[in-house]
């Protein structure tokens, strides 16, 4: 703990701005993971609606000082490329949705029927479990 007068004031300063710059922080984190769960769901007006906030709380956080300017422009650009694919993406799943009907129709019609297994195959299958005391009453 310090003794001089500023110095202690210091320390309080700095306890202070570190709760402020935690809850920037925090509130930087839920907005990704709210576009995340966005673009999880599949949901492009929502994600295309959050995408100009979400880059605006990346600004702010820059001219605040909590993340490095490099690092909001990369983000930016994770989410831009994100949001590309997703619009991208529900034509070609409709695409694969209407292959994988039809090859599980397939599969269905050239299914066999399987056989029950009897007293006799099933003690075939497996082998006979040994300890060392039996292998060496077999081998006498």
């Amino acid at each position: 703990m310090p003794n001089i007068k500023s110095a202690k004031k210091r320390v309080d300063v700095a306890a202070k701005n570190k709760q402020i710059n935690k809850a920037y922080k925090s509130e930087l984190a839920t907005g990704l993971k709210k576009f995340n769960a966005f673009i999880g769901a599949a949901d492009v007006k929502g994600a295309e609606g959050f995408l100009p906030e979400i880059v605006k709380l990346l600004d702010k956080s820059v001219t605040r000082g909590i993340i490095h300017k490099n690092k909001a422009d990369r983000k930016k650009a994770e989410l831009g490329t994100k949001l590309v694919k997703l619009q991208a993406a529900p034509a070609k799943k409709e695409e694969v949705k209407k292959e994988e009907v039809k090859v599980v129709a397939e599969e269905e019609v050239k299914a066999p029927a399987k056989k029950r297994a009897t007293k006799k195959t099933a003690e075939a299958e497996e082998p006979k479990k040994t300890t060392r005391k039996t292998a060496k009453k077999d081998a006498e």
